[in-house]
């Protein structure tokens, strides 16, 4: 089972010292308030319904307090909770890119985890980034615009990249794997099957049947496409993607994307540069229910941008 981001570790975890001890039953009421909203704080609309009518019934919650003592047992609880309703699954997962920052934490709790970490070519990203406001509600769209920055995202995405050293350092040997987003949807039984060999599933070739949704553009594509490959050609500013490309020039190639000759205007290139200070504050501003606590979050990041850790 895996269900929407669930943000445990950027946003419960990493506010266990605000939150205070679970062993506290008012301390664990709170966080387990908190967990039981997360989904809708994070835009996953339809999880978040669905944790609605679950907790309806008073006896899950009940079970839940009883059965925790830990931030562990409130995490195990609220994600089994939900596994059980899920008529033939064994496991769950979480699909949340910031919990790249938190790797030492999950291993802390789960120390047998996999990890899959999946890349994707940083102008593709951008542009996917960038349009996310139009497939979002209307409480998030003002939001999502103002994350965007060709600067500021670019250096997001080499925080992420940089972090490829330190899990392979410390994720026990054959628990990670990384998955080149290119790969997976042109070669898809392929690397599905390589998924499933590291996790320790069976492959079936009903994996392959998903239904599924452009997550960053207005026009819905059910299955599996490539459509969304290079598109940055046609539809990214040349001058975002050079941005990109000379952030993050070091991890394109580690990662096997090359880099691409672009024209540019040079004056929209310097508007750019001093403009990211105010969009880096604008858009720290605007994320603020969206985050862990501010000092981590930027550690964090500035870690991996500059030590990659």
């Amino acid at each position: 089972m895996m269900p929407g981001e669930n943000h445990f570790f950027e946003d419960i975890y990493a506010r266990r010292d605000e939150l205070g001890d679970p062993s506290d039953s008012k301390s664990k009421a709170n966080i387990i308030e908190r967990i039981c909203t997360i989904y809708g704080r994070y835009n996953q609309l339809s999880d978040q319904q669905r944790i609605d009518k679950l907790i309806a019934d008073d006896a899950l919650i009940s079970r839940l307090a009883a059965d925790s003592r830990s931030y562990k047992d409130i995490l195990d609880g609220f994600m089994q909770i939900q596994l059980e309703k899920q008529r033939g699954k064994q496991r769950w997962g979480n699909n949340t890119p910031k919990d790249l920052f938190h790797i030492e934490e999950i291993l802390s709790f789960y120390p047998e985890a996999k990890i899959l970490m999946c890349t994707r070519d940083v102008r593709d990203f951008l542009l996917s980034y960038k349009n996310r406001w139009t497939v979002t509600s209307e409480a998030h769209k003002e939001r999502l615009k103002r994350l965007y920055h060709p600067i500021l995202t670019s250096m997001l995405w080499k925080a992420s990249m940089k972090r490829i050293p330190l899990l392979e350092r410390s994720i026990p040997t054959g628990n990670f794997m990384i998955v080149h987003y290119e790969e997976l949807v042109t070669n898809t039984e392929t690397v599905v099957k390589e998924i499933c060999r590291v996790i320790g599933e069976n492959y079936t070739p009903q994996m392959l049947e998903i239904c599924a949704n452009n997550s960053s553009g207005p026009v819905a594509q059910d299955g599996i496409f490539s459509s969304s490959i290079g598109k940055w050609r046609s539809k990214l500013a040349p001058e975002d993607a050079l941005i990109a490309q000379w952030i993050n020039r070091k991890e394109l190639s580690f990662l096997g994307y090359k880099r691409e000759p672009l024209a540019v205007k040079r004056l929209t290139i310097l508007k750019l540069i001093l403009s990211f200070p105010f969009a880096a504050i604008r858009a720290f501003r605007a994320n603020t229910n969206n985050r862990g606590p501010l000092l981590q979050y930027l550690v964090k990041r500035i870690l991996a941008i500059w030590f990659g850790r």
